[in-house]
């Protein structure tokens, strides 16, 4: 396989796991009014743990101890956006803390400069700008007031961008199920003493409970943190980032239809703007990529 099809590949695994974060926003909407978020967060990584551990056992060999331990470490950093984002929420709005999270994971492409010398080109640079414009479009409602709650947000979607950086670090030699496996560990084992009666939980859950839980633990916490690493494996830290801002647009698409919000034009002016940063960065890099024409 050459390597811009290995890059293909990676951004439409990318692409696939923003997509699947979108859904979660609407899933997590109707479900924290009954389940404490700690606990929710707790039991999705507690299956996606499970159903990550049976697929290693299925292959009968035990994973490199070093890809566990990347696991691990990429895996507290998760928890630690998760923890701020949680926290930033008990007095951020819903929108100031979704155009936070999201600018500040699109530093990951400033961070892994120093920390991993991938300099960001013109182009990524460019994206960069279109997508921070697009996002708060798309999820400022009523400007941005800097109080704590929105501190601790930006904190979080900082340390998630580092997890950016770390997994770009680690991914392209570890074994992507080991080094998901380890993240879901951390997460559930660091929250599992702070999670209540999950047990009593979910036998409160209804058919449509399940069928929200289902997806927030199988799509949201299993199949999209696996194609991140994935992806990840082919894929510069900076065109992750970029590609993370599709997140946001997924979940609008979501919410106007599955989750019956209002139609507001500029959601989709930032839409575009998101949109457009994408292909910008990744029509260039195809192009700088593909192979001298024969003559």
């Amino acid at each position: 396989m050459t390597p811009r099809r290995n890059e293909g590949l990676a951004v439409a695994a990318m692409v696939t796991a923003t997509l699947l974060w979108g859904g979660t926003f609407v899933a997590i909407r109707d479900t924290v009014s009954t389940v404490r978020p700690t606990t929710l967060v707790c039991l999705r990584f507690t299956v996606a743990a499970i159903l990550f551990g049976l697929l290693i056992a299925a292959r009968r060999r035990l994973p490199p101890g070093r890809d566990l331990l990347a696991g691990l470490f990429t895996g507290f950093l998760m928890l630690g956006g998760y923890w701020f984002q949680a926290e930033g929420l008990r007095t951020a709005s819903a929108g100031s803390s979704a155009f936070l999270t999201c600018a500040g994971t699109l530093m990951a492409a400033l961070f892994a400069w120093p920390l991993l010398g991938q300099r960001p080109t013109r182009i990524l640079n460019a994206g960069l700008v279109l997508a921070f414009a697009g996002s708060a479009m798309l999820t400022l409602r009523e400007g941005l007031q800097i109080g704590r709650g929105e501190m601790l947000t930006l904190i979080g979607a900082c340390i998630y961008a580092l997890q950016i950086v770390s997994l770009a670090k680690f991914a392209p030699t570890a074994d992507p199920l080991a080094l998901t496996f380890g993240q879901s560990v951390v997460v559930a084992g660091v929250l599992a003493p702070f999670s209540g009666d999950a047990v009593q939980t979910l036998r409160a859950f209804d058919g449509a409970a399940w069928g929200r839980f289902a997806y927030l633990a199988i799509a949201g916490s299993t199949l999209a943190p696996l194609f991140q690493v994935w992806a990840q494996s082919a894929l510069s830290a900076g065109r992750i980032a970029l590609l993370f801002a599709l997140e946001p647009v997924f979940a609008l698409l979501f919410a106007l239809t599955i989750g019956a919000e209002r139609f507001a034009m500029r959601w989709w002016i930032g839409a575009l703007l998101i949109l457009s940063a994408v292909v910008l960065v990744e029509w260039r890099a195809a192009k700088s990529t593909r192979p001298p024409a024969s003559s």
